[in-house]
Protein backbone atom coordinates (compact mmCIF):
# COMPACT_ATOMS: atom_id res chain seq x y z
CA UNK A 1 0.00 0.00 0.00
CA UNK A 2 1.20 3.64 -0.76
CA UNK A 3 1.77 5.98 1.78
CA UNK A 4 -1.30 8.29 0.14
CA UNK A 5 -3.31 5.36 0.12
CA UNK A 6 -2.94 4.36 3.83
CA UNK A 7 -4.02 8.41 4.09
CA UNK A 8 -6.76 8.67 1.88
CA UNK A 9 -9.29 7.00 4.51
CA UNK A 10 -8.53 10.15 7.33
CA UNK A 11 -8.99 12.61 4.46
CA UNK A 12 -11.84 10.97 2.01
CA UNK A 13 -13.36 8.82 4.49
CA UNK A 14 -16.29 7.26 3.14
CA UNK A 15 -17.55 6.70 6.88
CA UNK A 16 -17.43 8.54 10.06
CA UNK A 17 -18.22 7.99 13.65
CA UNK A 18 -18.84 10.81 15.81
CA UNK A 19 -17.85 9.81 19.46
CA UNK A 20 -20.03 12.31 21.71
CA UNK A 21 -22.94 12.83 19.37
CA UNK A 22 -25.50 15.42 20.88
CA UNK A 23 -28.68 16.26 20.25
CA UNK A 24 -28.94 19.53 21.37
CA UNK A 25 -27.88 22.41 18.94
CA UNK A 26 -24.82 24.57 19.69
CA UNK A 27 -23.13 21.30 21.17
CA UNK A 28 -19.86 20.13 19.44
CA UNK A 29 -21.18 16.80 18.57
CA UNK A 30 -24.21 17.89 17.02
CA UNK A 31 -22.66 20.75 14.79
CA UNK A 32 -20.15 18.58 13.37
CA UNK A 33 -23.02 16.00 13.00
CA UNK A 34 -24.53 19.18 10.91
CA UNK A 35 -21.19 19.87 8.83
CA UNK A 36 -20.75 16.09 8.07
CA UNK A 37 -24.22 16.01 6.60
CA UNK A 38 -23.68 19.30 4.59
CA UNK A 39 -20.68 17.54 3.22
CA UNK A 40 -22.99 15.14 1.76
CA UNK A 41 -21.98 11.93 3.73
CA UNK A 42 -25.59 11.21 4.75
CA UNK A 43 -25.96 7.65 6.04
CA UNK A 44 -22.52 6.77 6.21
CA UNK A 45 -22.48 8.87 9.69
CA UNK A 46 -22.45 6.92 13.27
CA UNK A 47 -23.70 8.94 15.91
CA UNK A 48 -22.21 7.40 19.04
CA UNK A 49 -23.96 8.52 22.45
CA UNK A 50 -25.31 6.22 24.89
CA UNK A 51 -28.16 8.32 25.93
CA UNK A 52 -29.78 8.72 22.41
CA UNK A 53 -31.39 6.58 19.54
CA UNK A 54 -31.64 9.10 17.07
CA UNK A 55 -29.41 12.11 16.03
CA UNK A 56 -30.62 14.80 13.54
CA UNK A 57 -32.26 11.69 11.56
CA UNK A 58 -29.41 9.18 11.66
CA UNK A 59 -29.80 6.41 14.15
CA UNK A 60 -27.08 6.67 17.36
CA UNK A 61 -25.13 3.98 18.55
CA UNK A 62 -24.63 3.57 22.45
CA UNK A 63 -20.41 2.52 21.38
CA UNK A 64 -18.40 2.10 18.37
CA UNK A 65 -18.54 -1.79 19.40
CA UNK A 66 -22.23 -1.35 18.34
CA UNK A 67 -21.94 0.23 15.00
CA UNK A 68 -22.76 -2.77 12.76
CA UNK A 69 -20.28 -1.41 9.59
CA UNK A 70 -16.65 -0.62 8.67
CA UNK A 71 -15.84 3.00 10.32
CA UNK A 72 -13.14 4.99 8.36
CA UNK A 73 -12.49 7.38 10.90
Amino acid sequence: MSEVSSVKPFFEPSSVAVIGASRTPGKGGNTLIRNLLKSGLGHRIYPINHNATEILGLKAYPSLGKVPFDIDL
